[in-house]
């Protein structure tokens, strides 16, 4: 993606504006996604006011020492897994003092896929202070760019669901 979708960018912009209406701070932390989430809320002019900031944790590494994600649930369950969401949006929430975290760790392709985790298979997380983290699950079809393309948008819509029943 060379430039952000305009349907992306509403999306984000709504996002943004539920927050502002929530008094919410948001936090990302991306692998697969590589940052595009957060690229999309800060395209929007006065964004600032509700993000705090973002994470990109490609490597299973950047995982452990910047999101505090357990190295035993990476080499148990792997980077692409339930478990291992669910710990970035609780690190990141943590690290970054923020009121509500979404993070997404999936297999982009073309390469990387298994039997068991297929290429466009997705996981992402939101946390929030004083609760457990929701983590959905996807399968995502097409390009690496349609993959990532997807995984941004339904991080979107988490949030933005999340933020709308919070109002």
């Amino acid at each position: 993606m060379t430039e952000l979708p305009a349907d992306l960018l509403d999306l984000a912009k709504e996002v943004l504006n539920s927050a502002k209406a929530a008094r919410k701070r948001i936090v990302t932390a991306e692998s697969c996604t590589g940052g595009l989430i957060a690229s999309c809320l800060t395209a929007i002019p006065g964004s600032s006011s509700v993000i705090e900031g973002g994470f990109i944790t490609y490597s299973n590494e950047s995982k452990s020492r910047l999101l505090g994600v357990p190295r035993d649930a990476l080499a148990s369950h792997g980077a692409v897994s339930d478990i291992v969401a669910s710990a970035m949006a609780e690190g990141a929430l943590a690290q970054a003092g923020a009121d509500i975290a979404v993070s997404v760790t999936g297999i982009a392709g073309p390469d990387g896929g298994s039997k068991e985790k297929p290429v466009g298979l997705v996981f992402m997380a939101l946390a929030q202070t004083d609760t457990d983290a929701v983590v959905k699950r996807y399968i995502f079809a097409g390009t690496r760019t349609d993959v990532r393309r997807a995984a941004v948008g339904a991080a979107l819509e988490l949030l933005l669901s999340t933020l709308k029943a919070d109002q």
